[in-house]
């Protein structure tokens, strides 16, 4: 039999529906009045009516037993239990009288089942997209409620791509089948974005600033790569709430906002106006402790930073109980409780504040167990612990712990975790760790004119034989150029807090005029400071020979001929503040170091050498990182002597002045041979911003500066160089490629340099 579809409204078949409930309420209560002095069992228990809803789905919902007592209060909430299952237009109930007690029949009638979801009018948004926000399913019973979500959900689907016009509606068919098909009719409109944003009422805080606070904004020249400008009314109810949270932490107590108006009359450029009630602003009154107190109240006065009349704030509120807390904390009282009470004093506009305090009982550690290292052996990392077994505990000592996991560079996570121990004043501290790949193998190739290098590589581990020595294998390989060096530090000599290490090396470099090699070796000293700043010591010992050195060589050069000894001591003193090894997104890290050559360490070179590094990490919007850093250095002789040509500096290249070649932004001879220089500076500044987070590849743009010379009236004008370059922490390890151009090209300067490097981790 062919099926017709009949078409009903929502109104209609609402009536029908009451109409059914009203007259199966009447025969319940007709049915079960006649009975209802009764005192009997029910016999039995049977379903009728059910073709899709199983009969299982619906026994569940009656609490009525077979063999049970039967109760003219209970059939009735059973009634409305299983017409509450939503399954059904119409639920009746019979109640029967046998011999051996009553048969409760109840008898369904089932809500048609959707046989099929339409979707009409759709151009601008895909039908997949759209099927993806609709939670109807074909088979399941028709339920008006789902359908007016499913309507909703569609329209903000469009809202999110800009379609602030749209109108969304739906259309039921009911078949004869007891069947439905459920169409959504769209009408999309015109694609706009909000043009504007408008504050009302607004006069204590600036536009600018609430502006800040939202994550819906106005369309910009960099909507198109930010996304912004679209709206999302979920967010926009979340920034009304966060601008309520502002106001209040600024002291406007009595602060109302209410829900937006949004303007779309013209779509294409919607305007959202927000009105604000700012209300009086208050103050802090008296300030005070309650109950526990571990010391002296100025003290506590001290850690909070809360004073009268300072702005009512809540995030001063907040700060303050978490330094209460960690004060109390350090001392051993792991579970201090610090709950903050307050009274409004309306007519002055005073707000008390008492820190309540409950510090309960002290803890120390118990256990500290380690888990998650497969290589690096427990000492390593407990060495790092600024806590100890049987020590009271101290959340700042955990806060420093981890820190310094994490700055060893070799563990990629690090997670400390308490847990009760044996007794309350005992606790176990678990230490996990994800160790990062410390070991490196890796390669690079450069291109130049003067060093003509073929390529180099290096071996090196951070964390050697897991005991945490620093290995390192690296050498150079060029028609022109070879740099073998060797490296081994223990930052744990001899199991003391400090650093030893050594290093040795055999370089020779050929250029056109000139060739000089160096063989030679140091030791290392070095100490931490502070949790940031160490010290560190060197002595190097080398013996250099110039040689091959042509006619036409400049007079600098030919006066550098010859074998040298160099005997010179140095000291650094370098500060790390960086959040990550890794990947740093905030912090600095900054390098002092001077050395002497000759004088009472002998040698035939008498030089002083200095210089100053720094680098900085400052957080950005959309996940971009600037790094500025700076170079700058010196190097002097006395007792007439003349300054090494491989001491000085070479100012170019990928450390210093991207888009110049090794030591062509200083001094270079008419051979376009770079001589070196005496002094030098450097600036390099850096955006890098992600192309995509899931392989972890970042883009990077940047402008250098800089420029070595022998004399202060001869560093201008500076080099400059431009460009952009790759980052990738790929699977084969760290990829670097950078394209520098110089704009402004001299006689011997190439326009641009291209440098590249790749390694693989193991």
């Amino acid at each position: 039999m062919e099926t017709k579809p009949k078409k009903e409204t929502g109104t209609e078949m609402g009536c029908w529906i009451r109409k059914s409930i009203g007259i199966s309420l009447v025969l319940l209560l007709l049915s079960i009045g006649i009975c209802s002095g009764s005192e009997e069992v029910i016999h039995k228990i049977t379903v009728l009516g059910n073709v899709k809803v199983e009969e299982g789905v619906i026994r569940a919902a009656v609490k009525s037993r077979e063999g049970g007592p039967f109760s003219a209060d209970q059939v009735r909430e059973d009634l409305r239990s299983v017409f509450g299952l939503g399954y059904f237009s119409d639920v009746q109930v019979d109640i029967k009288a046998t011999p051996r007690g009553r048969e409760i029949i109840f008898i369904v009638m089932e809500k048609p089942s959707i046989k099929e979801i339409l979707v009409t009018g759709n151009q601008k948004v895909k039908l997949d997209d759209i099927k993806e926000n609709v939670t109807l399913a074909t088979r399941s019973i028709l339920n008006l409620e789902k359908v007016k979500e499913n309507e909703e959900q569609i329209r903000k689907l469009y809202f999110s791509k800009g379609y602030y016009g749209v109108k969304v509606d739906h259309k039921i068919d009911y078949l004869e089948t007891n069947e439905a098909v459920v169409t959504f009719q769209i009408e999309e409109g015109v694609k706009g974005h909000i043009k504007k944003i408008v504050f009302k009422g607004n006069k204590k805080i600036k536009s600018s600033e609430l502006k800040k606070i939202m994550l819906t904004k106005q369309r910009n020249i960099f909507s198109i790569i930010t996304k912004t400008g679209i709206l999302d009314e979920d967010i926009l109810k979340n920034d009304i709430q966060m601008l309520a949270a502002y106001y209040i932490d600024q002291g406007y107590l009595d602060v109302k906002i209410p829900e937006p108006k949004i303007d779309l009359q013209d779509p294409k450029k919607m305007q959202i106006e927000i009105e604000i009630t700012e209300g009086p602003q208050y103050r802090f009154g008296e300030i005070d402790f309650k109950e526990d107190v571990l010391t002296i109240k100025e003290d506590l006065f001290r850690s909070i930073k809360i004073k009268r009349n300072h702005i009512y704030s809540t995030s001063a509120i907040r700060r303050g109980i978490s330094a209460l807390t960690e004060k109390f904390a350090n001392q051993g009282y792991a579970n201090v409780e610090v709950t903050p009470a307050t009274s409004t004093d309306e007519k002055n506009l005073l707000v008390h504040l008492t820190f309540e305090i409950e510090k309960k009982k002290q803890v120390s550690f118990e256990k500290i167990q380690i888990v998650g290292n497969t290589k690096t052996r427990d000492k390593v990392i407990r060495r790092e612990l600024q806590v100890a077994e049987r020590e009271l505990y101290s959340v700042t000592g955990l806060s420093k712990s981890r820190d310094r996991l994490k700055r060893t560079g070799f563990f990629k996570e690090v997670e400390l975790t308490t847990s009760r121990g044996s007794t309350e004043e005992k606790t176990n501290l678990e230490v996990k760790v994800e160790e990062a790949p410390t070991g490196a193998l890796s390669f690079g190739i450069g291109y130049s004119s003067i060093e003509n290098v073929v390529g180099s590589a290096s071996i090196s581990d951070r964390n050697l034989f897991g005991l945490g020595y620093h290995g390192i294998l690296k050498f150079k390989l060029g028609s022109e150029t070879v740099d073998l060096r060797f490296g081994f530090t223990d930052p744990y000599f001899l199991g003391y807090n400090f650093a030893a290490g050594i290093d040795l090396y055999n370089e020779r470099r050929e250029f056109d005029t000139y060739s000089y090699k160096i063989l030679g070796g140091d030791l290392r000293f070095g100490k931490e400071l502070t949790e940031t700043l160490r010290a560190d010591a060197m002595y190097k010992l080398e013996k250099i020979k110039v040689y091959d050195v042509t006619l036409d060589a400049s007079r600098n050069i030919k006066e550098q001929e010859g074998e040298k000894v160099t005997s010179a001591l140095s000291f650094s003193l370098s500060m790390d503040t960086r959040n990550d090894f890794y990947n740093p997104t905030k912090g600095a890290r900054h390098n002092l170091s001077l050395t002497n050559a000759g004088g009472i360490l002998g040698g035939d070179n008498y030089f002083i050498k200095g210089l100053l590094e720094t680098s900085w990490f400052f957080p950005l919007p959309l996940k971009t990182v600037l790094n500025l850093r700076a170079k700058a250095g010196f190097v002097e002789p006395y007792s007439g002597r003349k300054v090494p040509i491989y001491e000085k500096f070479y100012v170019g290249g990928l450390h210093t002045v991207r888009g110049f070649e090794y030591g062509m932004a200083g001094p270079f001879d008419i051979n376009k041979e770079p001589l070196g220089s005496k002094k030098m500076i450097s600036f390099q500044s850096e955006l890098i911003f992600p192309l995509s987070g899931e392989i972890g590849l970042k883009g990077a743009i940047f402008w250098d500066v800089g420029k070595g010379f022998d004399r202060f009236s001869d560093i201008t004008p500076l080099k400059t160089g431009v460009g952009a370059g790759i980052r990738w922490f790929s699977p084969f390890g760290p990829i670097h490629i950078d394209l520098g151009i110089n704009p402004n090209p001299k006689s011997g300067e190439k326009r641009k340099v291209f440098d590249f490097t790749a390694g693989t981790v193991y």
